[in-house]
């Protein structure tokens, strides 16, 4: 099919060097060799100097490595951007570290184990998930050409008052534990807050800062595209078995995940399933 051929063919593009995807790339490979390799490390020594000096030395070796794969492979993004398995490989690595400040605090264990793997596990969460996002936005660019056929107006899901209360719930949490002197948990609950937060102005549901206006769904010659103020999401019109209307949800089917729209996000729900039917019975007559 066209639109296949057409995602297919990206690979063999010559991309021009991605500065924001190397430095990052850069960060999150220190983040999570320092945070092993110093994990590691903790289980069998307690000096605060010989652990410093392992995160550090892992860190400058992480980092050189990261910024290196990602500037020789100028494609790296893209394939990393393709599929939702890639991207969210890039944030694996903050299950085994978890398990460990888990392990650690069931235990009991008088060390540094904790206290080194809970802040490299963020910041190995927040540089991955950061290199994800840069990673399908680039995937996403190259898959498609031009100016949209069709444009939607989207408001992204979510409720301002909830996600107010959650942060508020986090901020709380984080102050009881820094009262009491629990300070690696204050941190967690400080970094879940931090986290929703930097989630809710991404996606859009925030209306802060520039490009808020910029929410919408816009139909290519590629597929649907989900347009938030920082990111970009590619739906492959060959992806989607078919759109039906659900408790007045617009839902598309698409394999293991389907992508569904509420009534209250589109204006006109229904002239959208309309277009979508219109673009797929196109799709199989071609």
């Amino acid at each position: 099919m066209a639109v296949s051929n057409a995602a297919d063919s990206i690979d063999g593009r010559d991309d021009a060097p991605d500065v924001a995807f190397q430095l990052v790339a850069a960060v999150y490979g220190g983040a999570l060799l320092a945070g092993v390799v110093t994990t590691a490390a903790a289980l069998a020594s307690d000096s605060p100097t010989v652990l410093a000096t392992t995160y550090a030395g892992g860190f400058v070796g992480g980092a050189g490595g990261g910024l290196a794969l990602a500037s020789v492979d100028r494609q790296l993004p893209t394939r990393l951007g393709r599929t939702f398995a890639r991207r969210l490989a890039l944030v694996g690595p903050v299950v085994p570290l978890g398990l460990v400040v888990v392990g650690a605090w069931l235990a009991g264990l008088e060390s540094y184990v904790d206290a080194v793997a809970l802040p490299s596990a963020i910041l190995v969460f927040v540089t991955g998930h950061m290199l994800s996002q840069l990673a399908e936005n680039r995937y996403v660019g190259r898959a498609i050409d031009g100016d949209p056929d069709a444009t939607w107006a989207w408001e992204p899901p979510g409720s301002l008052k909830t996600d107010g209360i959650l942060v508020g719930l986090y901020l709380l949490l984080a102050a009881g534990n820094a009262v009491v002197g629990n300070w690696l948990q204050a941190l967690l609950w400080v970094s879940l807050g931090g986290l929703w937060v930097g989630n809710c102005l991404v996606d859009g549901r925030w209306q802060i800062g520039p490009g808020v206006d910029r929410t919408e769904i816009r139909f290519y010659d590629a597929g649907l595209v989900k347009r938030r103020p920082y990111t970009r999401s590619l739906v492959c019109w060959d992806e989607i078995n078919h759109v039906r209307m659900q408790r007045g949800d617009v839902v598309v089917d698409r394999r293991l995940r389907d992508v569904r729209f509420g009534r209250g996000e589109l204006e006109d729900p229904d002239a959208f399933l309309e277009a979508i039917d219109r673009r797929l019975a196109a799709q199989e007559a071609s």
